[in-house]
């Protein structure tokens, strides 16, 4: 869902992770959320910051709507 006005980080509810054989293609209205570590998505030479991709269900609005945004999960607030 959207933030509310002038809010940059929303609060994620727990994930819970169910490990599956790896799916033939890709499940219908899901956004492919990468997630970080760190805010600086880039990383640097001493610490990588891209950790892995995780499939969220879009809601009601395409895929491209999230990908538009550059919605991302990150782990830490901290630099």
């Amino acid at each position: 869902m959207e933030p509310d006005i002038m809010e940059l980080y929303d609060h994620m509810p727990v994930v819970h992770f169910k490990p599956i054989t790896k799916r033939t293609k890709a499940l219908p209205n899901s956004y492919g959320c990468p997630c970080y570590y760190y805010p600086n998505r880039a990383g640097s030479v001493a610490r990588d910051s891209y950790i892995m991709q995780i499939d969220l269900k879009s809601g009601e609005v395409p895929p491209t709507f999230w990908i538009k945004r550059g919605t991302a999960l990150l782990l830490s607030n901290a630099l």
